[in-house]
């Protein structure tokens, strides 16, 4: 549950972008953290990304 105010402000951030016309497929979005600055590549969790073949393919790990 920590995790839920970094991962709704990504998810605000991503869905304002692609309803603006970003193209979030070709060109993947990275957020700034509000605290932080640092930089989150959306990309990471976006529908092409390249399938790690060393995962076990579950989220137990």
């Amino acid at each position: 549950f920590k995790n839920a105010p970094v991962a709704g402000y990504c998810m605000s951030e991503l869905i304002d972008a692609i309803e603006n016309g970003h193209d979030h497929d070709a060109d993947p979005l990275v957020v700034t953290g509000v605290y932080t600055g640092l930089e989150m590549d959306m990309g990471f969790y976006r529908r092409n990304r390249e399938i790690n073949p060393n995962s076990s393919f579950s989220v137990n790990g």
